[in-house]
């Protein structure tokens, strides 16, 4: 498929970035992708969505001391983005844990999804590479914000910065959409 859509242009350039350049993020650029988070659908429009932005390089570095420990040590290399971002839910949302428990499907989660690609696609729009880490000890997570017990989930952890001069923009290897859609039919 050959499409000059903006759009789609830019989820082809989008990357997980593991390396980052030391150049500082602007504060204003954050909140250009935190809108666009924001601005994302959710169930019920409850928007269970929460981040926190850590910026501050002696904040950064006590949450990664706590989060990248132990079996978790091999994400301790996203300590050296500029920014590290967590994405939460607030779980104490009753129409969507009821949907939930009715559908089989964690609706919030799906929610913080949605909210997540935005923030990412929204940085690699303004030239920013991110990383959605998942390899994080979650409950530390919590213990180190102060919200164990009150009724917040950690999602993700994101690495946000510039790309090194030297990343690679090679054509990453996708499934052709035959692989993937089929029409009327189930899959096959």
């Amino acid at each position: 498929m050959n499409d000059e859509s903006a759009f789609l242009k830019l989820c082809q350039a989008r990357r997980s970035t593991r390396r980052f350049s030391d150049r500082p993020v602007e504060k204003e650029k954050v909140e250009r992708c935190l809108e666009a988070a924001r601005l994302a659908p959710s169930a019920s429009n409850r928007q269970p969505w929460r981040f926190i932005v850590f910026n501050d390089p002696a904040e950064k570095d006590r949450l990664a001391r706590a989060v990248f420990k132990g079996v978790y040590s091999g994400s301790d290399r996203f300590n050296k983005a500029p920014v590290l971002v967590c994405l939460l839910i607030k779980e104490s949302l009753v129409v969507n844990r009821l949907a939930g428990i009715a559908q089989g499907t964690q609706y919030q989660l799906v929610d913080a999804g949605i909210a997540g690609e935005h923030f990412v696609l929204a940085a690699a729009e303004q030239g920013l590479g991110t990383c959605w880490i998942g390899w994080y000890d979650a409950r530390a997570l919590l213990r180190h914000l102060g919200l164990r017990g009150k009724a917040y989930r950690a999602v993700a952890l994101f690495a946000l910065g510039y790309p090194p001069t030297d990343a690679s923009t090679a054509e990453r290897s996708r499934l052709p959409l035959s692989d993937i859609v089929s029409w009327n039919e189930p899959p096959r």
